[in-house]
């Protein structure tokens, strides 16, 4: 007999005997023969047959030696499985539906009725034949075998994910140039390959570090702005405070993939700090957006400060000359009407401040 760390169990084995587990029969895995083997639970008159008996014998001399018990159904918990299905799902009307669709009796009828009625047996089926894989390695690691299959498994998760994000409409890179790439920004200039194979150049683009906006309002309710050069448009603009979010490597951009040094809300709250001298204890995230996303790769988070205080006066970097104005609700939907509240970001942030 081979030692078991030495065996290599086959995880599709291991697999498809928990997917046809039930409680009227007990599985083993007959190691020796790396074949499913099963024994009635309830033998007919409370006896085994001829060949169940041999087989019973066998497994009772060599348990945990060539014969190894495979999980029930009452181990496998297939009410666990459809939960935290409904919980992968996201929030609304659907996941309500199948919530309430597995309360009380009758919970498994009602569930696959649901999944087909939402069209999503087959989401259903990839997600509890996922489990069982979970299942047979946990079942493997814990009895100290060693498994193969998975590494095919991983590949076609893989390829499916790899799939299932390229949309049709997608553009595929095919050549790019930094025309500028210093300490502030990376300018390029593309072709790109259209989903009816043309190729087409140029297409310009830039990559910027991801920034920060925030819509604050004071213990008297009134919104902190500040006044400052935008040199796009070359005009000095009324905004609300905003800055850019450190990155570890020091640089201006590099894209939203490289993570920075402080989480966004860090970075609101050292702006906000930085540029008006206020504090606050009551923040809310209102949304992550792309700053532009026809020709920037980088983000906006837009946070809302409520009940700011002053505690200190402006810590400005060198480049920064602007001055702090206090504005009510109607004065910035005036300013925003007249078309003085210029950076659409920023109207974003306030749109969704105000409705939330």
């Amino acid at each position: 007999m081979k030692k078991k760390s030495d065996i290599i169990i086959p995880l599709d084995i291991i697999a498809d005997a928990i997917e046809m587990a039930d409680n009227e029969w007990n599985q083993y895995l007959d190691i020796e023969k790396m074949e499913i083997v099963s024994l009635p639970e309830y033998p007919f008159a409370g006896e085994y047959d001829e060949d169940e008996k041999e087989l019973s014998e066998q497994i009772e001399e060599e348990w945990n030696v060539r014969f190894f018990k495979l999980p029930s159904q009452y181990d496998i918990h297939e009410y666990s499985i459809m939960e935290q299905f409904i919980w992968s799902l996201p929030e609304g009307r659907m996941q309500d539906s199948l919530e309430n669709a597995i309360q009380g009796r009758g919970a498994f009828r009602r569930f696959k009725d649901s999944i087909i009625r939402y069209g999503i047996e087959q989401r259903w089926y990839d997600y509890q034949e996922e489990a069982y894989r979970k299942l047979a390695i946990e079942w493997c690691e814990e009895h100290g075998f060693r498994y193969a299959g998975d590494e095919k498994h991983i590949i076609e998760e893989k390829e499916k994910e790899q799939t299932a994000d390229k949309d049709p409409l997608a553009w595929e890179e095919i050549s790019t140039e930094h025309i500028v790439q210093d300490e502030w920004i990376d300018f390029r200039r593309s072709a790109y390959r259209f989903p009816d194979g043309s190729v087409f150049e140029p297409y310009y683009s830039y990559s910027r570090r991801d920034y920060v906006v925030i819509v604050a309002s004071d213990l008297e309710g009134k919104y902190l702005c500040v006044r400052q050069f935008r040199q796009g448009i070359k005009k000095v603009t009324t905004e609300f405070p905003a800055g850019g979010i450190e990155r570890k490597d020091g640089k201006e951009y590099g894209g939203p993939q490289d993570y920075s040094a402080e989480d966004a809300l860090a970075a609101a709250k050292r702006e906000l700090l930085e540029e008006t001298g206020y504090e606050s204890d009551e923040w809310r995230h209102l949304l992550t957006v792309p700053s532009n996303a026809t020709i920037a790769d980088n983000y906006a988070h837009l946070f809302a400060a409520g009940n700011c205080r002053r505690v200190s006066g402006q810590a400005l970097d060198e480049t920064e000359f602007l001055n702090i104005t206090r504005h009510s609700a109607r004065e910035i939907e005036e300013l925003i009407a007249k078309g003085e509240f210029q950076q659409a970001i920023h109207i974003t942030a306030w749109l969704l401040a105000l409705k939330r």
